[in-house]
């Protein structure tokens, strides 16, 4: 008994260490700044082959691909060696990516961007896994804070790009075109080592954690033969069968959703309803929003005895997962992909999604390349990517909060980060020269704002689509996400090239206004189930 406490109490810490690739996303736009200056001023032109935005939207684009393949792969290899496996593909990716950077923009964008990011979505999946088997009733808090803990990394990790690549603080001295440059060899030169050394960070970190884990229990034989079924005059007896499997999950995928989960709880006492056909079809895709789904429902669990919950069979036909006919019991009826699509709600929502993140991507590439240009403190500006995490993490708790209260509804969390977007981003331009401390400040704003858009994606396609088919109407909803990284990685250098920073910057600003005004005059229908 001694052994099995110690065993699960390892493995919820080593979870925490697995997850350490998602910190790339918020240590990026610190480490950009230098290997645009590497790339322009050290081994420009034989290096220079292609645009280097495409190493962050690769990185965000492919985290689908690998969570495609956790499945299969978790299922042929098991949890562990998966997870192993996973591993070794993202230190691949960065150690790899200290030479291609010398040689190759694209073959960098390959390595850093689409390898490490296949390689971050399957190992997050065995990640969660673990937290899943082991956490029980404490599930919410320990998936917060297996997701926080990247965060924290970055923080630590922008700080040590800074000290190592530019321990004398020296300031950009060189000016092509829009953007300025490092071209001080004492710092380019240090370029490639520092993302060894993030790299060797992340896989030590993660082999850590490895150490620490131990394999999920099997399911006892008792359980795996007996189906479960529920009727909703006897939640009780779907309780007692399912105490026993709780903790045994699947896999959790990308941090950024399974954050918002967590931390904001969404919709605490109504269980995430999902057919068998759906399951199916969402299961050979990704394996993302099923578990966002079972994650809500283990936690409505815990916060309410007699709410009404399915839970997948562990039988032979794992695939099939009981229905519970949500649409009468709330008076609202769930809409099926299908419908979902043609609706002028769902088409708004999307775009919104395209909006928000079309601006987190500019935050995240340029919030250093354009501050360097009118502000002459490199540690200052890394101090201030250290805040972006920290900013962006506090929101989402806060505005998952308050939606969860009933203050805000879905429609007004929507007008409120496109309004501020939009006014953030006209004056992005402008701010650095006026105020360096101003210019902090817009940064957070924007990465607080930025960071809603995956609670509200997870939130608003629950409530307004109900939650029957939950699964499939949120992969829609995500593929936002996709297409705006995708987007912006064709038309981004465009832009900046042809009309410069302010007119980059407009153009979210527009985009923003733009939908803020389809949102104002859509109506967003809202499931009783969304409101307690």
């Amino acid at each position: 008994m001694r052994s099995e406490k110690c065993a699960k109490y390892l493995t919820l810490v080593g979870a925490h260490f697995v997850n350490a690739p998602l910190s790339f996303v918020w240590l990026y736009g610190n480490l950009s700044a230098y290997m645009e200056s590497y790339f322009m001023c050290y081994c420009y032109p034989a290096c220079v082959d292609g645009d280097s935005q495409w190493i962050l939207t690769l990185f965000v684009a492919s985290g689908c691909p690998g969570l495609f393949f956790a499945s299969p792969v978790i299922k042929r290899l098991g949890i562990k060696w998966a997870g192993i496996l996973a591993t070794i593909v993202c230190a691949i990716g960065f150690f790899v990516t200290a030479w291609t950077i010398r040689v190759s923009v694209i073959a960098t964008a390959v390595f850093m961007g689409l390898i490490t990011g296949m390689g971050a979505g399957t190992t997050v999946c065995a990640g969660f896994v673990f937290v899943n088997a082991y956490a029980g009733k404490h599930i919410g808090v320990l998936l917060a804070t297996t997701t926080s803990a990247p965060t924290i990394l970055a923080i630590v990790q922008n700080q040590i790009i800074t000290a190592y690549v530019n321990p004398n603080n020296l300031k950009a001295d060189t000016q092509k075109g829009p953007k300025v440059y490092f071209s001080q060899p004492e710092i380019l030169e240090r370029v490639p080592e520092v993302i060894l050394i993030i790299g060797a960070m992340s896989l030590g970190l993660q082999i850590i954690g490895y150490f620490l884990v131990s394999s999920p229990p099997p399911p006892s034989p008792e359980t795996q033969d007996k189906p479960y079924s529920i009727t909703e005059n006897d939640p009780q007896e779907f309780i007692s069968q399912d105490s026993d499997n709780q903790n045994r999950g699947q896999a959790h995928c990308d941090g950024n959703n399974i954050r918002s989960a967590s931390e904001n709880v969404l919709n605490n006492r109504s269980g995430l309803l999902i057919n068998s056909n759906e399951t199916q079809n969402y299961k050979a895709n990704v394996c993302c929003q099923e578990e966002l789904a079972q994650t809500l429902s283990m936690q409505s669990q815990d916060k309410n005895s007699k709410a009404d919950a399915i839970k997948p069979s562990s039988d032979a036909s794992t695939k099939h997962v009981t229905k519970i006919n949500a649409s009468h019991r709330n008076g609202t009826r769930s809409l099926k992909a299908a419908e979902t699509l043609r609706t002028h709600s769902f088409k708004v929502f999307w775009l919104y999604g395209v909006a928000m993140v079309y601006g987190l991507i500019l935050k995240n590439n340029y919030y250093k390349q354009f501050g360097l240009i009118y502000i002459n403190n490199d540690r200052y500006l890394t101090l201030v990517g250290s805040l972006i995490p920290v900013v962006a993490s506090s929101a989402r708790v806060i505005f998952g909060s308050l939606t969860d209260k009933g203050i805000l509804s879905i429609k007004d969390c929507m007008c409120l980060s496109l309004s501020v977007n939009s006014v953030l981003c006209a004056f992005w331009f402008f701010i650095p020269q006026i105020s360096t401390i101003g210019y902090m400040f817009l940064v957070l704003g924007l990465a607080s704002i930025h960071s809603l858009v995956y609670t509200i994606a997870a939130a608003g396609t629950l409530q307004m689509f109900g939650e029957e088919h939950f699964s499939s109407n949120f992969t829609m909803m995500y593929s936002s996400s996709t297409a705006a990284a995708i987007l912006s990685a064709l038309i981004v250098s465009e832009l900046l090239k042809n009309v410069g920073w302010f007119w980059l910057f407009a153009t979210c600003s527009i985009v923003s206004l733009c939908i803020l005004g389809l949102t104002v005059f859509t109506d967003f229908p809202t499931t009783k189930t969304a409101r307690h």
